[in-house]
């Protein structure tokens, strides 16, 4: 399945810019990528979404906070590579 913003320039710049600045193993709020990426949080938001779609990351509710990690299968692609 393609992503709706994977297909233009902007969208595949802004998702490789959001994942360079999600380590492994770590957790992080859409609050905490927003400062470490720089990025607009309509810009995480829908990134993450495509990013959960496409299975490279992971979600779930915490305390009424969305929380992301990287998904160990992709973590292992990314390592082998």
């Amino acid at each position: 399945m393609i992503s709706t913003y994977e297909t233009t320039d902007q969208g595949r710049k802004t998702r490789s810019h959001l994942l360079a600045h999600i380590q492994p193993n770590e957790e992080y709020t859409r609050e905490e990528l927003v400062n470490l990426s720089g990025l607009t949080y309509d810009q995480v938001r829908r990134q993450t979404k495509n990013l959960c779609i496409d299975g490279i990351i992971k979600s779930r509710l915490e305390g009424g906070k969305r929380i992301y990690q990287l998904r160990t299968k992709f973590i292992q692609q990314v390592s082998v590579s």
